[in-house]
């Protein structure tokens, strides 16, 4: 009985198609030296190409960025065209708190499906930030520079991290419903077997 309940547990959770935690991206973090870092100002972004190969939904975007403290970041998903950032997808604001370190924004529920894409850092303001190179595990290709003007960056491996979920989207509260409904239920026969009295002889 209690594997027919585990069955169909997994089974309810299956149906509802509730997302299973993973990574989705990180380059793991870079290095500490601004001298060689990309600088990200009002005028040049900083951007990394990813592939996705099945949907997932972004929760976290971060950075390995330092520089001034108190400049205004924006960190965006373009879709990619003739491998450059084309149209902006999703893009959430954040401060630069002056340490070198992840930086960015969470609390996201930003849905995209199988595809490329770029991650863009850009900048707003007069001041600087900076993302240093010499992550573990580097992304295909970064650019810097803007519209119109992206240049590749053949030295400075950026560290970028999204976090999220994959395998479908947050279940809907109809499907919560559903599946506590089933539990329940599931419930309910485990008690009932554990009350029924004992056969006569």
């Amino acid at each position: 009985m209690k594997f027919a309940v585990a069955a169909f547990a997994a089974a309810l959770l299956a149906s509802t198609g509730i997302a299973q935690a993973a990574p989705i991206l990180d380059t793991g973090a870079g290095g500490t030296n601004v001298s060689r870092a990309a600088a990200v100002t009002e005028t040049h972004s900083v951007a990394g190409y990813f592939d996705l190969t099945k949907a997932v939904t972004v929760d976290g975007i971060f950075g390995w960025i330092g520089g001034d403290e108190g400049a205004r970041l924006t960190a965006s998903i373009y879709s990619e065209i003739d491998f450059v950032p084309a149209k902006l997808l999703f893009s959430a604001n954040f401060v630069n708190t002056g340490m070198i370190g992840w930086q960015g924004a969470d609390s996201l529920k930003w849905a995209l499906g199988p595809g490329s894409y770029f991650v863009v850092f850009s900048a707003t303001g007069d001041s600087t930030s900076y993302m240093p190179g010499g992550v573990s595990q580097p992304l295909v290709a970064y650019l810097h520079g803007g519209e119109g003007d992206w240049r590749r960056l053949r030295e400075q491996n950026a560290g970028i991290r999204l976090t999220g979920t994959t395998g479908g989207a947050v279940p809907e509260p109809a499907a919560w419903a559903m599946l506590i409904g089933g539990f329940g239920f599931a419930g309910a026969a485990m008690r009932g077997r554990r009350k029924r009295p004992a056969a006569l002889a």
